[in-house]
């Protein structure tokens, strides 16, 4: 827990510099003076390159990074010593730690809970006579978002998802995928009404939710997905918020909480918001589209763009994880930086691509990757918790997520910015509400980089060394 991260004092002479990599792990700091344009060298080369960055040129508003409250995650935290777990949660949210602004909660159970459950689990209640939060919710989730939210010095925006609806609405009434049956769309959505009703009874507000979780994916894949799910086709969804969510969300107390729909691959993107925005009276209803991590690799990311282009929505990562098939190493890989360099190739490749955010999935998970009801299997975690040792540790995609969360804020802006000579390293640029400007540069490459940063619009430079296979960030005002 020492290695905390405190925020850079305002400079208009000197920059900070952090940087992490598979050999200098953790958070590592160099400061500098920042330069007149006149010292940038007057041509460049494979192993030394000069990002150009515009700030009068700007992109997309950033929403912020951040993680999840998975009922997993809560009972890790409760699992360790009162101490341990604050030390724990400081780490996420607090003014030295890495200050996470978004926060992704389940509605009702997700894959990774103790057991499978809703709020409504009486068959045939169809007025909601019986719907109430679980236990769970009153044990790992609210009070624990509760104390993340006094420990931070940010508003945490929250973003809910639903992962299934009870079983006796679906057509195979059973947990694991099914459609919901066209006759209980009217109960589902007063069911998500309801759901927003009973956390606010508790002081949490949501800033907006999606549809539902996956709905695509169980298609894609058969009857090897085993999460709690439900699966919908876009024109089902379209009618479902037509007729139904979208006029009583609009009319309730809610009306400025945002919809998301998809919450899935970028691999179904184009047709599923395509089929979902070819009827204007669902688009009104639509604020965004979130999309999870899983099919990046194999999916181009100028589908975004083409998304943003042609609906004009807001766009969200809000999952990301590594699981056996992205990695087959282990489930665990404690100290892995080939996972955490993944989180930051897609991290900057997304948000240059017109994502307001990046989600990670469960914040904290135990030594083998849980607890997780359903039979999809443990995954990895930012922070592995040793309960009997009343411990926890750190991974390269923690670091990873703070170089960005650390700065990027509700408010920021991503910037244009170019590489000379066009190489193998990725960036991004942002300027954020307190003024500063933020680099966030990445050397995959096997060689140590010189990198000029140059300011265009300041005619002022920085120097900096990337090492082999570092993340870096650059601040200054």
């Amino acid at each position: 827990y020492c290695d905390t991260f405190t925020y850079p004092s305002r400079s208009t002479e000197n920059f900070t510099h952090i940087f992490t990599s598979n050999h200098t792990p953790g958070y590592n700091f160099h400061w500098g003076t920042i330069q007149d344009a006149a010292s940038l060298p007057s041509s460049f080369s494979d192993d030394t390159i000069k990002i150009t960055i515009n700030t009068s040129h700007t992109h997309q508003r950033l929403k912020g990074i951040g993680s999840s409250f998975s009922d997993s995650f809560g009972f890790n935290v409760k699992s360790l010593s009162d101490g341990a777990g604050q030390n724990l949660l400081n780490s996420c949210f607090a003014p030295n730690g890495n200050e996470y602004k978004l926060a992704r909660v389940p509605a009702g159970a997700s894959d990774f809970s103790p057991r499978t459950y809703t709020y409504d689990d009486f068959p045939g209640d169809v007025t909601l006579s019986h719907f109430s939060l679980a236990d769970e919710d009153y044990m790992y989730k609210i009070p624990i978002i509760n104390a993340a939210k006094k420990i931070s010095r940010h508003n945490l925006y929250l973003f809910a998802t639903p992962w299934t609806s009870p079983s006796w609405t679906k057509t195979n009434e059973y947990y694991l995928p099914g459609y919901l049956q066209r006759k209980y769309y009217d109960y589902w959505a007063k069911y998500l009404i309801r759901f927003l009703e009973e956390y606010k009874k508790n002081g949490l507000d949501f800033w907006g939710f999606s549809l539902s979780n996956e709905p695509v994916s169980p298609i894609d894949i058969g009857f090897e997905y085993l999460n709690n799910n439900i699966m919908w086709m876009p024109m089902d969804q379209r009618v479902f918020v037509k007729e139904y969510l979208g006029p009583l969300l609009r009319a309730s107390p809610f009306n400025k909480t945002k919809l998301f729909t998809l919450e899935d691959n970028r691999a179904f993107l184009k047709y599923w918001i395509d089929t979902m925005m070819a009827d204007a009276d669902v688009a009104k209803y639509i604020d965004g589209i979130s999309v999870h991590w899983y099919s990046d690799t194999t999916s181009s990311p100028e589908i975004l763009d083409e998304v943003f282009k042609a609906y004009n929505k807001d766009i969200m990562y809000t999952e990301a994880c590594v699981s056996m098939p992205m990695d087959p190493t282990k489930v665990v890989d404690l100290g892995s930086w080939k996972r955490g360099s993944m989180y930051a190739e897609d991290i900057i490749d997304v948000l240059n691509h017109m994502s307001l955010s990046f989600i990670d999935w469960n914040m904290a998970l135990d030594t083998e990757g849980g607890p997780v009801y359903t039979p999809s299997g443990p995954v990895d975690s930012p922070i592995i918790v040793n309960a009997s040792a009343d411990e926890f540790y750190k991974n390269p995609m923690f670091y990873v997520l703070g170089h960005f969360s650390k700065f990027i804020d509700d408010g920021s802006y991503r910037v244009h910015s170019t590489s000379e000579p066009s190489s193998s390293i990725s960036h991004l640029a942002t300027t954020n509400p307190d003024g500063s400007t933020s680099t966030f540069v990445y050397n995959p490459t096997n060689r140590d980089l010189t990198v000029w940063l140059h300011d265009i619009i300041k005619e002022s430079t920085i120097k900096i060394t990337a090492i082999s296979g570092s993340l870096n960030t650059v601040v200054w005002w």
